[in-house]
């Protein structure tokens, strides 16, 4: 094993480095059926982002049974800006069929974000 950030292998990059295992958890934090989620894309186009907006809402309604998911527009300025237009309640039949469609149907923004802005608005 070597010291500091120099590794010879993927061995020593192994061992050095520890991950959380990924997938469900025995214990959740919070209730879900009290929990509200936002999906928000930002940093501009990406082909397939509708396919990562209906597995997470697939994911958080149907695993976790989560009931109040919204979908973000047009990257983090969505959270403050125009709020009524860019909070769209998400439901199985709206995003049943997003995968067959390019890019978001939450649009995008290269933008910035104001954290306090976001918070506010929650």
């Amino acid at each position: 094993m070597t010291s500091g950030s120099e590794y010879h292998n993927f061995l020593d990059i192994a061992n050095a480095i520890k991950f959380t295992k990924a997938g469900p958890r025995a214990d959740i934090i919070c209730n879900p059926k009290m929990t509200k989620a936002c999906i928000v894309t930002c940093g501009g186009l990406c082909p397939g982002l509708n396919v990562v907006i209906r597995e997470i809402f697939m994911t958080l309604h149907y695993n976790y049974e989560v009931k109040d998911i919204f979908g973000i527009k047009w990257g983090y300025k969505g959270f403050y800006t125009d709020t009524k237009n860019n909070w769209i309640k998400l439901t199985p039949e709206l995003v049943k069929n997003i995968h067959k469609e390019g890019g978001t149907i939450l649009g995008s923004s290269r933008g910035g974000f104001d954290a306090d802005k976001i918070l506010d608005s929650l």
